[in-house]
């Protein structure tokens, strides 16, 4: 019998490639696929372009009130049905055919399948507005809670999670203090002791178009200017996301984690020296892909982290 995983998608504003979208996940083969939608305030066609395909039987939708793109996903999360899988879908991307069935594939057969939280995140090939090939760096996601504070690199379109992680996200409130859902899911994976899959096959076409919420190119340069940025609109929002992973899943916590996340938090709000000792301690520094590093380090020193 084929595996159901109920697709969660997040759609604002999304009438130019939604079709295109949600085409690609209903023609996925060898999965029982469940679409369900949650719209963010949509004001063009997106609505009524999602009560055809309701009609026709093929997606569930519904409204709900602006919560911007990493509540309204963790709000999906919440509203989700019983199912064996789920899966993050964008509303203007095109999936392979085939981009669900292997990452079920690769999720049943660890070996913690049945218990463990686990997350499959894979690679993307990146696309123009029209499909057209867009070179780009090779894509990398990190697999360890230490790494997971210093960065979590996991797209979210790529996500696909087990029921086990679901329950451990669903089981808690939505976050006050998150950058991206795919940033905080991917942090509680790992943080209580379950594991993130890799696959480097890209199996999705990502589309950059100008209006991405996040567009996945992200140079030195980019890391910067974030950083100036959201230092002058936001408080210390990493070290509080967190804090707020603390508080909320600090029981469910393997030792070894508690242990790095609570001295990544002293510090990171601790004086210059020791924040600089943070920033450049290689129990946490990602080695595979040490670019990756550097928002941690920029924020730390400039007394942002």
């Amino acid at each position: 019998m084929k595996k159901q995983v109920t697709v969660l998608m997040s759609t604002y504003n999304g009438e130019k490639y939604l079709r295109q979208q949600v085409d690609s996940i209903l023609n996925q083969t060898g999965v029982q696929v469940r679409l369900l939608v949650r719209d963010d305030g949509s004001t063009d066609q997106t609505l009524a372009i999602l009560q055809e395909y309701q009609d026709k039987g093929l997606l569930r939708y519904y409204q709900g009130a602006n919560l911007k793109t990493a509540r309204s996903f963790i709000q999906l999360v919440h509203d989700s049905p019983a199912s064996d899988y789920y899966a993050f879908s964008d509303q203007d991307d095109v999936w392979l055919k085939d981009k669900l069935n292997r990452a079920l594939s690769m999720l049943a057969s660890h070996p913690g399948n049945d218990s463990m939280p686990l997350l499959y995140a894979g690679n993307f090939q990146m696309v123009d507005a029209n499909l057209n090939k867009i070179p780009s760096a090779d894509h990398y996601t990190t697999q360890t809670f230490a790494n997971a504070i210093v960065y979590s690199c996991c797209t979210g379109c790529t996500m696909v999670m087990n029921r086990a992680l679901r329950d451990v996200l669903k089981n808690h409130p939505l976050p006050q203090h998150m950058l991206m859902h795919d940033d905080w899911v991917h942090k509680v994976c790992l943080a209580v002791g379950g594991q993130v899959i890799f696959d480097s096959q890209p199996m999705m076409l990502y589309r950059q178009h100008g209006n991405n919420v996040d567009g996945g190119i992200h140079t030195l340069k980019d890391k910067v200017k974030k950083v100036w940025g959201e230092r002058t609109n936001h408080a210390r929002i990493m070290s509080d996301q967190l804090e707020e992973l603390q508080e909320m899943y600090g029981q469910q916590l393997p030792v070894a984690n508690q242990r790095l996340l609570k001295h990544a938090l002293r510090y990171g709000r601790g004086n210059l020296s020791q924040r600089v000792r943070l920033a450049f301690d290689s129990t946490y520094a990602i080695r595979e892909k040490p670019s990756l590093n550097h928002e941690f380090r920029i924020s730390l020193l400039m007394n942002y982290w």
